[in-house]
Formats: structure tokens, C-alpha cells, sequence
């Protein structure tokens, strides 16, 4: 059966939370309600702060918005390029995979096979081989709460920025900064710390 499609010019649109403006024309499959921007164009989250720029962009009625050749900015600050992001409207998390780099001003460089965003409260994950300049880091998955301004590192991590070095074997590596600089890494981590983070490194 062939989709019913219907074009529409280049206005902004509501999409739940978002404000989308698109760069092109806009595809609407009557059938489904779903929305393809083939020339892709920008959405803005007035209630996360969050603003999404792509080269396309495909919008599913009360449900999500997937993008291609994404930048994504934060309230916090934190800047997030990927190939792919996909932003659950239910959930209130962007994921984001394909040559993921995130920056902010803890993190300069930070790749993982992917990353996801809590925006409810601003946390930041990120999991599959993940790597920053700096502070220098690598470990299979960090999650970073910026309303206590720490970072859980699950293990094997290893840690350095200045003169502070941390490597950890097992367990979790807890990350304390202070501005953009580590104050303090440890090891040794409470259980209502890792109860904390749990949510968010599955």
C-alpha cells in the first residue's frame, strides 16, 4: 500500500515540547502523522533548554524526533555532535550514536559508541569505549550529574589531569570537579553514590 504523503512549505511547527523550524519543505505521511524534513532544520526545547540543529529529520507524533548529522546543545553548556539522535518525547532522554563527541567545560573531547542525555535533570552518559583529552580518561561508560558536579567511571578506568593520576581496576572510579578541574578522584564509593548513578549506568 502506497503512504499517503503531503508537502507543506517551511514553518515552524509544534512538535511537543519542540519548536521546530525547518530548513525545507516539510513531507507529512497522512497515514501515520509522521513528518520527514529531508533539508533538516532546527528544533528548540523552551522547558530543557535543549536546541537540536540537523542535516534531516524525521518527527513522530508524540513520540520522538530522529536526526541525522545532529548538533545538540544543552542548557548546561555541554555541546553533543553525532551521526544519529533520536529524542524520546515519553522518556525525556536524547541518545545519540555514530562518531559521538561531546564537550563542556569538564569534558573536551569526550567519544563513546553512545551517549545519552537525561534532561530532566541534566545527567550525561556515556558508554562504549569511551575516550576524553581532558581530563585524559578512559573507561567502558561515565555518567556525569552536574547538580553535584560528579562523575562515576565504571571500571577498568584510568584518570589524569595535571598532576592527578587515578587508575582503577574494579568497581568505580567517583570524579569530583570543581569548576572545569578534578578536585579530588576515588574509589572508594558509598552506596547511596552508586545508588544515585544507577539509573543511569545500566
Amino acid at each position: 500500500m502506497t503512504a499517503l504523503l503531503g508537502t507543506a512549505p517551511a514553518l515552524a511547527v509544534s512538535f511537543g515540547n519542540l519548536n521546530v523550524t525547518p530548513r525545507g519543505p516539510q513531507n507529512l505521511n497522512l497515514e501515520t502523522g509522521a513528518t520527514d524534513l529531508p533539508q533538516g532544520g532546527t528544533a528548540t526545547d523552551a522547558k530543557s533548554g535543549l536546541k537540536l540543529v540537523a542535516a534531516q529529520m524525521q518527527l513522530q507524533p508524540g513520540k520522538q524526533l530522529t536526526a541525522q548529522g545532529a548538533t545538540v546543545t544543552l542548557r548546561q553548556g555541554g555541546t553533543l555532535k553525532a551521526s544519529r539522535v533520536v529524542y524520546d518525547l515519553a522518556a525525556g532522554t536524547v541518545t545519540a550514536t555514530g562518531e559521538v563527541q561531546y564537550n563542556d567545560a569538564r569534558f573536551q573531547n569526550l567519544r563513546a559508541a553512545r551517549m545519552t542525555v537525561f534532561l530532566k535533570g541534566g545527567v550525561v552518559t556515556a558508554a562504549g569505549d569511551v575516550r576524553a583529552s581532558n581530563p585524559v580518561l578512559g573507561t567502558p561508560a561515565v555518567s556525569f550529574d552536574p547538580s553535584t558536579m560528579q562523575a562515576l567511571a565504571q571500571a577498568p578506568v584510568n584518570l589524569k589531569q595535571g598532576s592527578l593520576k587515578a587508575a582503577v581496576g574494579s568497581g568505580h572510579l567517583l570524579v569530583t570537579f570543581s569548576g572545569p578541574r578534578v578536585l579530588r578522584a576515588t574509589n572508594r564509593v558509598d552506596s547511596a553514590t552508586l545508588g544515585r548513578f544507577a539509573p543511569y549506568l545500566k
